[in-house]
């Protein structure tokens, strides 16, 4: 955590979206590779800087981002509390007293009598004190770890991620079999800290622990997996998902990028694209969709059908730089180069640094 987006800008975590954009073109100008030619640092550092600004620009990502620097800060504190605990300079003991140092002084007993009946009773008497513990601790901590796990749904509606994850944690610590709590974390983990080690982990869990998986649970340990770069495993995640819900789109759509950009599975990948578009309803979804399955197109040498979809995805989605840097390149494909280079010059004006690369060879 030594460099963030915060000080790649130089800017604090407090920086209104004025600040931060100010500090985006102070720095962009400055590495930028017009003016710094034949500069790899330069340009790596014109890329960083790129990416941070698109994250902190947006209100959402920038959001996002927080909550993961605040998760990774947690972590990194409750490591250091507990570290002392594991250090050797904390296990010296002194050595055993020596004979001298005892003081030993006669005891007088008493000869007793321990019948049979006695030892009966004493060991019905310590059995049960035992099982009343056992079945004392089995219930508070059910009750413990069930109250735990509400409270953190609640905050999870709220917004309050981090103190959610602590809370599935502690009701998984006294009720280890808790596969909803599993569930939950491993959602958290996913989605808001992207943690997809630790979600990947808690997934296993909840398949682990409950007799039929739910589809929603397969499709998730399937996007951990993409994200871990297991992308034959994550395909049979999402493959098992479609087959246990026909209707979930959102797994048809996930399939579709994992065949396209990862197993190079261009056919299928169009299948599955096609089928989201055909039933999905989010907007972004479809943008995203429709710029996967025109790339798909444009795969396999399809050049009308790529461009019908990058178009119907700008027309949703005008201000998006890497659509008008796709549909450039599909121009070129269809030999129109005057139209590619109008959505390089537009690809470039919104951002989308790549498109220098297309307009100095195809336009300058």
């Amino acid at each position: 955590m030594d460099q963030t987006f915060y000080t790649l800008l130089d800017i604090t975590p407090a920086a209104t979206q004025q600040e931060v954009k100010q500090a985006y073109k102070k720095l962009a100008i400055k590495y930028h590779p017009d003016k710094n030619p034949g500069n790899k640092i330069a340009e790596d550092k014109f890329k960083l800087i790129n990416t941070a600004y698109q994250t902190l620009s947006n209100p959402s990502k920038r959001a996002r981002y927080d909550l993961k620097l605040q998760y990774l800060s947690d972590r990194q504190r409750v490591v250091q509390q507990y570290q002392p605990y594991y250090n050797e300079r904390y296990r010296h003991t002194r050595e055993p007293a020596s004979v001298s140092e005892r003081y030993y002084r006669p005891i007088h007993t008493q000869e007793r009598k321990f019948s049979r009946k006695d030892l009966y009773i004493t060991f019905a008497f310590v059995t049960g004190i035992l099982l009343f513990s056992l079945l004392l601790k089995v219930t508070m901590d059910h009750i413990t770890g069930e109250d735990k796990y509400r409270t953190a749904l609640s905050y999870i509606a709220d917004g309050k991620y981090s103190s959610a994850h602590r809370l599935l944690s502690d009701a998984i610590h006294f009720k280890p079999e808790h596969a909803a709590a599993y569930k939950e974390r491993g959602w958290l983990e996913l989605t808001v800290f992207e943690d997809y080690k630790a979600a990947l982990q808690d997934f296993n869990q909840v398949i682990a622990l409950e007799k039929k998986p739910s589809a929603e649970v397969y499709f998730m340990r399937g996007v951990s997996r993409q994200h871990l770069s297991s992308y034959q495993q994550a395909e049979a995640d999402l493959n098992y998902a479609i087959q246990l819900n026909e209707k979930m789109w959102d797994a048809h759509l996930k399939r579709g990028e994992v065949r396209l950009f990862y197993l190079k599975k261009y056919k299928p990948a169009l299948s599955d694209l096609s089928t989201y578009l055909r039933y999905g309803t989010d907007k972004e979804k479809r943008i995203e969709a429709l710029t996967y399955r025109g790339f798909g197109y444009y795969k396999i040498e399809a050049w009308k059908l790529s461009e019908h979809d990058y178009r119907r995805a700008l027309a949703m989605d005008k201000e998006n730089g890497r659509l008008h840097w796709l549909m450039g390149r599909t121009k070129l494909e269809l030999q129109e180069p005057d139209s590619a280079c109008i959505y390089f010059n537009k690809a470039y004006e919104l951002g989308y640094s790549a498109a220098l690369l297309e307009l100095r060879a195809n336009c300058y």
